[in-house]
Parts: structure tokens; C-alpha cells; sequence
């Protein structure tokens, strides 16, 4: 196994594996097949041309320069997460 496994916690966040965001290519990325995958919650806003104050409280920036941003495996845990 060449990626290095984490027991889950019981920190009482949702994991991307089971999130409504998680797995739909936002550009040129692809998802399908990849345990790695990216994520279109609405709070999180991609790019280089957004302004501070663009960006809920709640949300997060990710620089944007190859069309991917951010990729996060299947039990990564997330406070935007929402049931598929």
C-alpha cells in the first residue's frame, strides 16, 4: 500500500466518501476510478481571482491553476459534508 492509512476518528465529521460534493470532476480532473477525487461544496471557491471577502466564514480558497484544486481521499472528514 503505498498511501498511509489513518484509523477514522470519531470526530463527528462526515467523510468524502459518502458526500454529496465529493467525486464530480470540476474541469479537465478525472474522478471516475480515482481514490482521490475532487469536491464542488458550494462554500469552497477556486481560483486566483477571488477576493477575501468572496469567501464565507465557513468556506475555504484553493489556488486554481490546473483546473483540479483539490483532491481529497474517500475518509477525509469535512465540516461541509452532506449526505448523498
Amino acid at each position: 500500500m503505498s498511501y498511509k492509512e489513518m484509523p477514522d476518528s470519531n470526530d463527528g465529521l462526515g467523510r468524502c466518501s459518502t458526500c454529496k460534493h465529493w467525486g464530480h470532476s470540476r474541469n479537465h480532473a478525472e474522478d471516475e476510478g480515482s481514490r482521490l477525487k475532487s469536491c464542488i461544496a458550494p462554500l469552497i471557491e477556486y481560483g486566483y481571482l477571488v477576493g477575501n471577502d468572496d469567501v464565507a466564514d465557513n468556506g475555504a480558497l484553493v489556488e486554481d491553476d490546473e483546473g483540479w484544486g483539490m483532491l481529497t481521499a474517500p475518509s477525509f472528514g469535512c465540516v461541509l459534508h452532506e449526505s448523498k
